[in-house]
């Protein structure tokens, strides 16, 4: 099966839930420019809880578990020009990747992201 993370990140326009016109620019660029960067996502995670559009909060979060995230993958090096792009257009994310090993944990995000995303331990028993 290979060594497994989970991924998540959020992404959103500069000024947030009030900034519509680029929050409707983002969906756009998502279906053309960037469409095979999320196909590329379908091969890579066992669970794939997928992309969503959150409207309220204007901003596009994903989270897929069971990634096999090499730096050799050419999905993963697609993945991090994305995420260069994206700060370069002026949109902000947030972006977590927890491995299996609980000191295996990378975070990323852009000078002005507002710190929606966190990492969380906790004991669980499951009997």
């Amino acid at each position: 099966m290979g060594y497994r993370s989970e991924i998540r990140a959020i992404i959103y326009p500069a000024g947030g839930e009030h900034n519509l016109l680029n929050y409707d620019k983002l969906k756009l660029l998502m279906n053309t420019t960037f469409k095979e960067t999320w196909d590329d996502w379908g091969g890579l995670a066992v669970h794939t809880d997928g992309w969503e559009w959150n409207d309220h909060h204007r901003a596009l979060m994903f989270t897929y578990h069971d990634v096999k995230w090499y730096d050799s993958f050419p999905e993963v090096h697609r993945f991090r020009e994305f995420l260069a792009q994206v700060r370069d257009l002026e949109y902000e994310y947030e972006f977590i990747r927890l491995g299996e090993d609980t000191e295996d944990v990378e975070s990323d995000s852009t000078g002005d992201s507002q710190g929606f995303m966190y990492v969380s331990r906790s004991i669980e028993v499951a009997f």
